[in-house]
């Protein structure tokens, strides 16, 4: 017996790569051959461009669908994800996207959904995902706080 009916995942994703977000075109032949590849049927593509440079990509997958709000502008990509067939991974969509859009980082809820009373309370399990070349920005910048400030090393050069 089917304990959940579908899992629906809302992504998001920041400083995404501009040439691989940049029109609506492209960006949705790069998501459709990813999910093609990660073993998911995509039905059709739509695609709606607003006037402040945003565009909404909407694909119907035999396992679900996926929409996608692009704001290239941003370098940012909002997802919903939804998965009602029980044997397809959610997981392998995360990763064609992750390839399709080239974000450096993700934040991720996942959501149970069509629950028929194993779960009292719908709580969303939140994920946070970066890539090491964020890492090691976020971390340089912490080392360099860290470090005592200009007038000590101003002084050490006098010093010499």
């Amino acid at each position: 017996m089917l304990k959940i009916l579908a899992r629906q995942l809302a992504i998001d994703m920041y400083s995404c790569n501009k040439k691989y977000i940049a029109a609506p075109e492209l960006s949705a032949e790069a998501l459709s051959a990813a999910l093609t590849t990660a073993g998911f049927t995509v039905c059709s593509n739509y695609k709606r461009f607003f006037e402040d440079g945003h565009f909404v990509i909407f694909m119907p997958l035999d396992e679900g669908h996926l929409s996608i709000q692009i704001y290239p502008e941003l370098s940012y990509a909002a997802v919903d994800l939804f998965i009602c067939e029980p044997d397809s991974l959610p997981e392998k969509a995360i990763r064609a996207l992750r390839r399709a859009i080239k974000p450096e980082e993700i934040k991720m809820t996942y959501l149970c959904r069509g629950d028929f009373g194993t779960i009292t309370d719908m709580k969303p399990h939140i994920k946070v995902k970066m890539t090491p070349l964020k890492r090691i920005k976020n971390t340089s910048v912490k080392v360099i706080h860290l470090l005592p400030g200009k007038n000590l090393i101003q002084k050490l050069r006098r010093n010499k």
